[in-house]
């Protein structure tokens, strides 16, 4: 006995001691790697080399340990959308930068990431500078985003995968039933599909019309675009998509435009040589975006300020971090609004939704703080459903065209576990209470029509609600929102048109429209919350077992995507105002 509670105490402090110790080993390390951190200089003809085939978040913090750390561990390998669009526009300034070199051929973004890219590149290249692109093989996102170059480069074994868009639901309604698990559900919406998977086995006609329109703009706008950067004409695009043809025939890609020339590596590195006008011996000046970052010149420092604040990921009925939205991003609205030196906000939304009592309580921040000066929302990837309440009280609203958008509708989802435990696991429930309805909302029974009835007015007045909402914020009428509504999701183009948004553009506009409204010239862009260190995010990752989300990140792949969709829907709490699908687009 006496052997095993010293056996058993050394595991303990093992358990206890072993995590302070890598945290010191890695402070030690990351120190060391800093201070040999140098900023590098930049040479003339100098050439920015964006390497994109990684996770593209909207703001990541710097990582010191990045270089240590095996991928297959932690997912450290990402970089922020401002930190690009900085450093582009840096880059276009820069006399040293002679061009930029498209290093891409699975970008790991949605499309409306990639929209905002694409415009940041679209606007370096008015500086006259060059870019090219080179790729192995090129995804139909990445092929979207490298249309902009002056030159597209692929090898000549390669292959690019365009085939048009198109969006799958997977349904569990069959799985429930085998399981004797019934989904209750209560909701407000022709359109709000995000039940349909627990009470259907196929698509509703309604949710079908939703995503045909809405992948029908999206397509329409991508294939717009490309002819305008490509020169090619619409039928063309779509003829090639149809067929497959750059799939089983690159050479078509050339024959057709699309390509300019195939050609392996070493051959771009010697084109790219000749443009810069360096002899066959001289190497090519490759600048990396960490490197260039190094060079970053601050913004002068003005008086006036303009408060970006990041609203990422589900709304939740918690504080939230920096992939959630809570209390504290309510807490950051009051802040910039009660601070004399932020003249403006721009309220930066990237969700598809969540809780429709945060989302409430968010929208009363941002109506109160546009009574006091502008609120600018900039709409990314998802401004739907919760993510559309806490925007539409704002003063102005800016949206990409591919930004989902709208779903005003909510639902609320009662598992009942009653047959399950019974006839699966031979569990029976017996209870006593006090009140009629002592015992409702339980998952041990259904639901009575009095509580069901309950239950339906309770999401009755929160549709009501929201649609209020939307309809003061917006000037229009409830009857016409309502219309619109009825959890239909809509793509950013159909939004400019049925006046749920302003207008189309990304964060330079937002920020842009922010200083005319506060009637400034000069100001200094601030974003909030401020992201942590290195150091407090890691040791978050072992406080909140976050490491264990990223290795299974790392390690399911694509399927990680329904693996977290499916452990969200068992946390959901209370009345949903959220998305009905997730939209990928590769």
């Amino acid at each position: 006995m006496k052997d095993f509670f010293k056996m058993f105490l050394a595991t303990v402090l093992g358990i206890i001691v072993t995590p302070i110790i890598l945290l010191f080993i890695f402070i030690i390390i990351g120190t060391i790697t800093l201070s040999k951190d140098k900023a590098p200089t930049i040479n003339p003809k100098s050439v920015l080399q964006l390497d994109l085939d990684t996770e593209i978040s909207e703001r990541v913090a710097d990582n010191p340990f990045e270089k240590l750390m095996s991928p297959s561990f932690f997912d450290v390998s990402s970089i922020g959308l401002n930190t690009v669009a900085a450093m582009l526009k840096q880059a276009k300034e820069d006399d040293n930068i002679e061009g930029v070199y498209l290093d891409v051929s699975h970008v790991s973004a949605s499309l409306a990431t990639v929209e905002e890219l694409r415009n940041c590149l679209l606007d370096f290249k008015e500086s006259g500078k060059f870019i090219y692109s080179y790729s192995e093989s090129l995804s139909q996102l990445s092929y979207y985003l490298v249309s902009v170059s002056d030159k597209i480069f692929v090898h000549p074994q390669g292959l690019i995968d365009m085939r048009g868009l198109a969006s799958e639901v997977m349904f569990f309604k069959g799985l429930l039933d085998k399981v004797d698990l019934d989904m209750q559900i209560i909701r407000h919406g022709t359109y709000k599909s995000a039940v349909e998977p627990y009470m259907l086995d196929k698509m509703s006609e309604a949710n079908k019309e939703q995503l045909q329109t809405c992948l029908g703009s999206v397509w329409n706008h991508i294939v717009t675009n490309i002819s305008k950067s490509r020169s090619i004409d619409v039928k063309t695009i779509n003829n090639s998509c149809d067929s497959l043809l750059f799939i089983s025939d690159i050479e078509e890609a050339v024959q057709r435009g699309f390509v300019d020339r195939l050609m392996y590596k070493e051959q771009f590195e010697t084109f790219v040589r000749s443009e810069l006008e360096l002899d066959s011996l001289e190497k090519i000046n490759w600048v990396s975006l960490k490197e260039y970052k190094k060079k970053h010149s601050p913004e002068k420092i003005e008086k006036n300020k303009i408060a970006v604040i990041y609203a990422v990921g589900s709304i939740i009925d918690e504080e939230g971090n920096s992939q959630s939205i809570g209390s504290s991003t309510a807490d950051e609205i009051v802040k910039a609004k009660n601070n004399k030196s932020v003249k403006a906000i721009v309220f930066r939304i990237n969700s598809g939704g969540g809780s429709a009592l945060a989302s409430e309580s968010i929208w009363r921040e941002v109506y109160l703080a546009q009574q006091v000066k502008p609120v600018v929302v900039s709409m990314s990837d998802y401004a739907a459903s919760g993510g559309y309440y806490i925007a539409c009280a704002s003063s102005y609203i800016v949206a990409h065209p591919s930004t989902i958008t709208g779903s005003i509708g909510v639902f609320g989802m009662i598992p009942n576990m009653e047959k399950l435990l019974a006839n699966k696991l031979g569990i029976t429930v017996d209870r006593v209470k006090t009140n009629s309805h002592s015992d409702a909302i339980s998952i041990t029974r259904s639901l009575d029509g009095y509580e069901r009835a309950v239950l339906q007015k309770t999401v009755e007045n929160t549709y009501s609600t929201f649609v209020k909402r939307v309809a003061d914020g917006r000037n229009l009428s409830a009857s016409f929102v309502d219309s619109i509504g009825q959890g239909r999701v809509w793509s950013g183009m159909d939004a400019l048109r049925l006046n749920l948004i302003d207008t189309l553009g990304g964060m330079d506009v937002a920020i842009r429209k922010a200083a005319e409204l506060a009637d400034i010239a000069n100001y200094t862009v601030t974003e909030q919350p401020v992201l942590k260190d290195f150091y407090q995010e890691f040791m978050e990752l072992f406080m909140e077992n976050t490491a264990m989300k990223q290795m299974q990140k790392s390690h399911l792949y694509q399927t990680y995507t329904y693996f977290n969709f499916a452990e969200s829907v068992l946390q959901l709490k209370g009345i949903q105002a959220r998305i009905p699908y997730i939209l990928e687009i590769y």
